[in-house]
């Protein structure tokens, strides 16, 4: 999944595979002074496919950087 550009920050979705077979979500946030933060979901949240742990990373990482405000 390309970055997705949201509040002057780039975000990276970056979801896994754990050994269960299911996707963890988690995502990379790029701040525009070159710094970067990884925001990993619980770990009770899995998902069958890539695509919907993806998805639910960006929104994650959307909320994130919310709660941080400008």
């Amino acid at each position: 999944m390309p970055g997705v550009q949201y509040r002057d920050r780039v975000i990276e979705a970056q979801s896994y595979k754990s050994d269960s077979g299911r996707w963890r979500p988690q995502a990379l946030v790029s701040i525009h002074e070159g710094g970067t933060h990884l925001v990993p979901a619980p770990l009770e949240r899995v998902f069958h496919t890539e695509a919907d742990a993806d998805a639910y990373a960006v929104e994650m990482a959307k909320r994130w950087i919310d709660d941080k405000g400008p």
